[in-house]
């Protein structure tokens, strides 16, 4: 299992999110449906997560992202890099997923 670390703009989307009334109840379900599991596994088919090409100020990192949603006209996914990992009281090394955006596909 990973631990999830937001920056942010992503931090800023669900705190909107959460604020939002009704129309956006469904966004978050889904939102934090999608966090979970990629926390679990982000290789779960479901999330249909693939490598970015070119991430907007991170040319040189792997970003990937993952589906929130299927395909349709506001579709929106989680952007997201592995690492940097930290380290617990006894030295072993948890591993972290951080979360660089969430939102429209770009």
């Amino acid at each position: 299992m990973f631990t999830l670390r937001f920056s942010d703009d992503a931090e800023a989307t669900l705190d909107r999110l959460m604020a939002g009334g009704n129309a956006t109840l469904s966004k978050l379900k889904k939102v934090r449906r999608t966090l979970g599991r990629l926390q679990i596994d982000p290789r779960y088919p479901g999330l249909r997560s693939h490598q970015y090409e070119n991430f907007p100020n991170l040319p040189n990192e792997k970003v990937w992202d993952s589906y929130v949603e299927n395909q349709t006209a506001s579709a929106w996914r989680i952007y997201w890099m592995y690492g940097p990992n930290e380290k617990d009281e006894q030295g072993n090394e948890i591993p972290v997923i951080t979360v660089l955006l969430i939102g429209p596909h770009l």
